[in-house]
């Protein structure tokens, strides 16, 4: 009798950024191995987490694909670097896997596309980051702001902030993060969250397949953070461009120290008795919560960037099959459900928006108003250069928080000098 030799499948993860808690991204990697060699006796999964920031993981990941010996067969990273592996004949297609998913089906065309490369799908979602802001009651209402305080255009965020210095001395009226150190995660929650919102939100032009380094929206996000640091208005530089940046606003508004945050979907959801970083049920109500305006009240009113939590499998994995079965297990209800609750993330799949599993998981509006922008929220270029051009734009921004004397002229080049050192004068271009 032949018996089918064992096979092993090999997973990488960020042991310390994805998930809420290094110990829960064991604790659910833990569950799935469990579940994955229980389905498939004989066979099994090896777990390989890579500690550090995301940029250490992506590091980390690359060199893991120079040997075959040390290639993971799936890999748990962020939308955002699918291109990059993509493009590099790292990954495999999933469009003919994912075309029998249930699952599948239910997943927002926009969060479909940030999987693709070339028109093909090298990703699938498991959860995505949506962003807006937050306000402290406690420190607005001193500055005379309405408890569903709703600003229509960025000018209204500053002059919020202004009245919040005036009467909050002691606080930091405005938090949005910026700097080279978050890597590209920290594009998505703070420059790439206000250019959504911009008069010009293209970053990369797929009619020209040039990436835009100049443009009234790249010029209106660089003056938002030169005229809100010249004024005095942002929290210390220290706390914007630490690695962890987007957590900040979690312990500091507990702490009544932010005025209004640019926060992701996760701050709340780190509050409550999930997660607990700080545990806080904030009875009274203190927090609020707001989408971001475009940046004059333009149509369509609001902008909103995303990022996904993402499965890939490696193009020629040991077992195929074996490896997409282990997917296929992830993406199974409960597994998305810990997912929700341990990545802080609002469900890719629509039919979990509102389960109560996930709406439990902060108190009421935030877990509905941070999924409700995943139908409108931008994601980022797929394009494997997009890494790069997210860099160039912190380095563009983090110059105007650090020097607010740096002219809007001298933001813009620096964003095109470095691109056109990375990728080339050729490929870039300005728009309206």
């Amino acid at each position: 009798m032949d018996f089918a030799q064992a096979a092993n499948v090999k997973v990488a993860f960020a042991l310390n950024w994805t998930f809420a808690d290094p110990k829960l991204a064991e604790k659910w990697f833990g569950a799935i191995k469990t579940q994955f060699e229980a389905k498939h006796p004989g066979d099994t999964m090896e777990l390989v987490p890579l500690p550090g920031t995301y940029d250490d993981f992506i590091t980390k990941l690359s060199l893991l694909y120079n040997s075959a010996d040390t290639k993971p067969d799936i890999v748990q990273y962020f939308d955002i670097n699918v291109g990059q592996f993509a493009a590099s004949e790292l990954l495999a297609p999933l469009d003919d896997r994912v075309a029998d998913a249930s699952w599948w089906k239910e997943v927002p065309d926009a969060v479909k596309e940030s999987g693709k490369f070339d028109g093909k799908v090298y990703s699938v979602a498991q959860g995505i980051n949506t962003y807006g802001m937050l306000f402290d009651r406690t420190l607005t209402s001193k500055a005379g702001l309405p408890a569903d305080w709703s600003p229509k255009s960025w000018n209204d965020i500053l002059d919020a902030a202004r009245a919040i210095k005036k009467t909050s001395p002691d606080a930091s009226p405005l938090y949005v993060v910026t700097g080279t150190a978050q890597g590209t995660f920290g594009v998505v929650a703070g420059p790439g969250l206000l250019l959504s919102a911009s008069s010009t939100p293209t970053i990369y032009n797929t009619q020209t397949k040039k990436w835009v380094v100049d443009s009234k929206g790249i010029r209106e996000v660089l003056n938002f953070y030169k005229t809100a640091a010249t004024e005095g208005l942002l929290a210390p530089t220290s706390q914007m461009m630490d690695a962890n940046g987007a957590n900040n606003p979690a312990q500091a508004m507990h702490d009544h120290k932010f005025g209004i945050s640019f926060a992701g979907n996760w701050i709340p959801m780190f509050w409550g008795k999930t997660v607990c970083a700080p545990c806080w049920d904030d009875k009274e109500e203190t927090i609020g919560f707001a989408e971001v305006p475009t940046s004059d009240g333009q149509a369509p009113g609001t902008g909103s960037s995303f990022n996904g939590v993402v499965l890939s499998m490696s193009k020629n994995p040991s077992d195929p099959d074996l490896a997409w079965s282990a997917i296929e297990i992830m993406q199974e209800k409960q597994n998305m459900q810990d997912i929700a609750a341990w990545v802080a993330v609002v469900p890719a799949v629509e039919s979990l928006k509102s389960d109560d599993s996930y709406l439990s998981l902060s108190r009421s509006p935030f877990q509905k108003a941070f999924a409700d922008l995943s139908a409108t929220s931008r994601g980022m270029p797929s394009q494997a250069e997009f890494p790069i051009w997210g860099n160039a734009f912190q380095q563009a921004t983090q110059a105007m928080v650090l020097k607010p004397a740096t002219t809007i002229e001298e933001g813009v080049k620096i964003l095109r000098s470095y691109m056109a050192n990375q990728v080339g004068e050729e490929n870039l271009e300005t728009m309206p």
